[in-house]
């Protein structure tokens, strides 16, 4: 198993909450094509668990606050001693058990109710699937499992519990169709159907046949940034197996994540030392119960429904944008094919010759070809995909645009919008057409813009926003995020993000009704806003600003207020911002004149 590694980030333990125990070690009825720890019949790199000895470790955690317990494998129910196991975990918690249900004939079923009436606690059943279409399930987990699947799973039915199926994306048709899921446990009794999704952990048996993570899908100090990382399992959970006590369920098998032989080991801070961490900050992924979450939608998706356009053009993605001929009588009619957004960001940026320009979700290429011609030969366009065969297309007419222009200032990567692939404060100008909202985390987003922009740049936007807060069960459609519908924001979000980034002078460049859908209207909108690195110190020296109109009166970001014609004293971070783009023009800032000494700027001010 080769699982990136870095220098990484540490979590606290805060709390321990919750305990993991894997109590068939690896071993396994079944031998899934995604499983991310490899179990399967007759592996054994952890062994069997005794019952003994999980009733020392929960001895061991008494003095915690322990609420849930959760047994796994390889196949729990392989192991002899599971229902012990079981009624020791319900004398201190509530017990969850993940299983792929093809143990569980009836009497086993109706044992499991009898230890659940003993119990307060709640016992709770968590089935592995991937499909409600035999074929595709099996093609994933194994000539039968299906049948005897669907079998346990109707024995809990029967016996009063409601099992939460967990599915996960695993490249089948079927794959976490959750309303199929839905339907499919209604049609066997159950009264209240619950679903958990699950994205693709590329470590183990996935990797091998799925592929492994991207060169760039690593945990930095930059990703975890005002993350809340008390939301993140490693804070207030710990996975005990036979080789020791783990910091995450899904990494026993990595000897970095292994913090010690007891409880009391492991209660210092780990490393988010595994590529498979990335999954857990950027896809949402949490193994406890929870079935409702805002990150459904997986980058996966993204990246699938978006490589799938540029091999077939698909004329329904997002608005239709209609550039001017001058701009792209130079790029080949293969890029324009290919050409999904909802404005024009370049056309609206005022680009001079010489930046730098790097535009977001560049797809085939269609708006680094036309800043290529606005920069000239001294600028540099950098683009940034996520997308194999976008980046393909991209870099094979690169060629062609740079014989027709005469130079080549092109320049295109693999890389994603939450850890963008350049250094810090080298790039003038971002700019991204309908990309942002396909993120979940666009604050993330904002703040990689601010990092890479030098002092004084800026970005230009064009993105779907929602006329009013989109539903859950929309961001949950897969197809309505791939028409840049189930992820978009209120323009009073998309502001808000960008200003809590550090992002001053937003202003709206444009606006167009895009479409309806669920009742909400959407709209296409083009913004900027720019960065403005404060100096070392800021003082008042006497400087003063005059609005010079047209209204009124008006406030900046900070709140200042500047009546028409009134001489209004300002910092000196103020008067340096007012100089600047977008307000150079609309106001006069005059010097003193006279030294009248320094008096340090209010708190807050600017």
């Amino acid at each position: 198993m080769s699982v990136r590694k870095i220098v990484s980030p540490s979590v606290p333990l805060t709390s321990l909450s919750t305990l993991w125990f894997q109590v068939s070690g690896t071993q396994c009825n079944l031998s899934c094509t995604h499983c991310f720890i490899s179990c399967g019949p007759g592996v054994k790199r952890h062994a069997m668990m005794e019952r003994a000895s999980v009733a020392r470790h929960l001895e061991e955690a008494g003095a915690s606050d322990l609420s849930e317990i959760y047994l796994t494998g390889g196949e729990p129910f392989m192991n002899p001693e599971i229902m012990g196991i079981i009624e020791d975990g319900l004398c201190r918690a509530d017990v969850t058990v993940l299983t792929n249900a093809t143990l569980i004939s009836r009497d086993v079923a109706e044992r499991l109710k009898e230890a659940r009436e003993v119990f307060s606690n709640n016992l709770t059943f968590r089935v592995s699937m991937e499909s409600t279409v035999k074929e595709e399930n099996d093609r994933i987990r194994g000539e039968g499992a299906f049948m005897k699947a669907a079998s346990g799973v109707k024995n809990l039915i029967d016996a009063g519990f409601e099992p939460i199926i967990t599915i996960t994306e695993a490249k089948t048709p079927q794959s976490r169709d959750v309303e199929g899921f839905k339907s499919w446990l209604k049609g066997l009794g159950s009264r209240d159907p619950q679903i958990k999704t699950l994205p693709l952990i590329h470590i183990g048996r996935a990797e091998k046949n799925y592929g492994p993570y991207g060169e760039f899908e690593v945990v930095t100090a930059e990703s975890l940034k005002d993350f809340p990382l008390d939301t993140l399992q490693c804070s207030y959970a710990r996975m005990v197996t036979s080789e020791g006590v783990f910091a995450c369920p899904i990494l026993i098998d990595d000897p970095e994540a292994r913090l010690g032989s007891t409880i009391s080991e492991s209660l210092g801070e780990c490393s988010l030392v595994s590529s498979a961490c990335y999954s857990c900050i950027k896809d949402g992924l949490s193994c406890s119960n929870s079935t409702t979450a805002c990150c459904d939608v997986t980058r996966d998706d993204v990246k699938s429904f978006y490589g799938g356009a540029a091999v077939e053009p698909q004329a329904g993605l997002c608005c239709p944008t209609i550039y001017d001929n001058v701009e792209i009588d130079h790029i080949p009619e293969e890029v324009l094919e290919v050409s999904y957004g909802c404005g024009s960001p370049v056309s609206l940026a005022s680009i001079t010759p010489g930046e730098t320009m790097l535009d977001l979700g560049s797809g085939g290429g269609i708006d680094c070809f036309i800043a290529a011609r606005m920069t000239g030969p001294t600028g540099r366009v950098i683009g940034v995909d996520m997308t194999d065969e976008m980046l393909d297309k991209a870099e094979k007419n690169q060629k062609k645009v740079a014989e027709r222009l005469g130079y080549d200032n092109m320049e295109f990567h693999k890389g994603f919008l939450e850890e963008i692939p350049v250094g810090a404060a080298t790039v003038d100008l971002v700019t991204s057409n309908c990309v942002i909202n396909l993120t979940v985390d666009k604050a993330r987003v904002f703040r990689e813009i601010f990092r890479i922009l030098k002092d004084g740049g800026r970005f230009v936007i064009s993105d779907v926003v929602a006329e009013s807060e989109v539903p859950a069960y929309m961001r949950e459609d897969k197809a309505l995020w791939g028409e840049c519908i189930s992820g978009a924001l209120t323009v009073d979000e998309f502001i808000g993000q960008a200003l809590e980034a550090g992002f001053h002078g937003i202003g709206l460049l444009s606006t167009e009704f895009y479409r309806e859908a669920g009742g909400i209207n959407f709209y296409s909108i083009a913004f900027r806003g720019f960065k403005f690195v404060k100096g070392k110190e800021c003082v008042y020296i006497g400087q003063s600003a005059v609005y010079t109109g047209p209204h009124k009166t008006v406030f900046d970001d900070e709140g200042h207020e500047f009546p028409l014609g009134v001489p209004v004293e300002v910092c000196t971070d103020t008067a340096e911002k007012l100089r600047r783009p977008p307000y150079s023009g609309q106001f006069i800032v005059t010097e003193p004149q006279e030294d009248t000494g320094q008096a340090d700027c209010k708190t807050g001010c600017c």
